[in-house]
């Protein structure tokens, strides 16, 4: 019997609409009466929302909440059936009347299965949610499902105020927001980080490049001069060796152990020379391309460390 009532009510309502009506509503209306007959309920709610995108009417309203009343849509059928109750004209009739008063009788039977938040959002508000679905800015009456909800305002500076509210089936209840003072620590938190540029490349310094150059000339000295003296005394032993060998110095035994201890002894001191010189060479040369490098790309800073055998080198860009 409530479905029979709710697909005559169009037809109802329609002599208490104005007249003028398009073709395409009327088409629409007729299907959808057609599909309230054959229980299609959600075919019909799909061609009302239709109607009342082309034509904002009370009759259209109060189907829309007749037909999510009966398909489950509670929170939708209670403000759908409070915006249709509130346009409702003062009945002047018999028939009229009893719209009317089955109209209320719809929209008491949902609000007593939803609940009602009735939000006060603090000034400034850009977003209001309530359990993440956005709601008009300007707060006032929201229908739920019975339970805990939550209720978050978002402010044009970024503020946010939260609140959680548990109303029952039935019931209303009312939320008030307000935005915290942010204390001067949290200010200075959300304030953005002051952009620091960077720095400029410094200009070569002289005592570096002094430095650099001195001390790359001086290993390069030292490890020709040990190379050389190195060779020297090898040439000292091989002639005295070669001497021995030609028969030209005829020595004891004695002056020949002697003289075979002292060339093993130049040998060893000749290898310790040319180790040194070497590694003072590739030192030299290190510090003297880190410092070429240091002046033709001025990017950063070179550091240099001296270490036993030689020096370490950092370029840092």
């Amino acid at each position: 019997m409530a479905v029979v009532l709710a697909s005559t009510f169009p037809l109802q309502a329609a002599a208490a609409d104005p007249p003028s009506r398009s073709r395409e509503v009327q088409e629409l209306i007729d299907e959808a009466e057609k599909a309230a007959k054959r229980l299609e309920l959600d075919r019909a709610r799909e061609l009302w929302a239709q109607i009342y995108t082309l034509e904002h009417s009370t009759m259209a309203l109060c189907q829309l909440g007749q037909f999510d009343r009966r398909l489950g849509r509670l929170e939708e059928a209670a403000e759908e059936l409070s915006k249709c109750v509130e346009q409702m004209p003062a009945p002047t009739d018999g028939l009229e009347r009893r719209r009317y008063e089955v109209r209320h009788a719809d929209l008491a039977a949902v609000r007593q299965r939803v609940a009602e938040l009735h939000v006060s959002p603090p000034p400034g508000t850009a977003r209001l949610l309530v359990d993440g679905k956005q709601v008009s800015t300007g707060g006032g009456r929201v229908f739920v499902a019975p339970g805990q909800h939550e209720v978050t305002a978002m402010g044009k500076q970024g503020q946010v105020a939260h609140a959680l509210v548990q109303v029952a089936a039935g019931k209303s209840a009312h939320v008030s927001l307000a935005f915290e003072t942010p204390t001067p620590s949290a200010a200075r938190a959300l304030a953005p980080a002051p952009v620091t540029p960077a720095p400029a490349h410094s200009r070569p310094n002289p005592w570096i490049i002094g430095t650099g150059a001195a001390a790359s000339a001086v290993l390069l000295g030292a490890g020709v001069a040990l190379h050389l003296t190195g060779d020297a005394a090898e040439s000292e032993v091989d002639a005295k060796v070669a001497r021995l060998s030609d028969g030209t110095l005829l020595p004891s035994d004695l002056q020949l152990r002697q003289i075979y201890e002292e060339a093993n002894a130049a040998n060893v001191r000749a290898g310790v020379m040319h180790g040194i010189g070497s590694a003072a060479l590739i030192a030299g040369a290190a510090l003297g391309v880190a410092t070429v490098v240091y002046v033709v790309f001025p990017r950063g800073k070179a550091e240099i460390r001296p270490r036993t055998a030689g020096a370490e080198v950092k370029l840092v860009w």
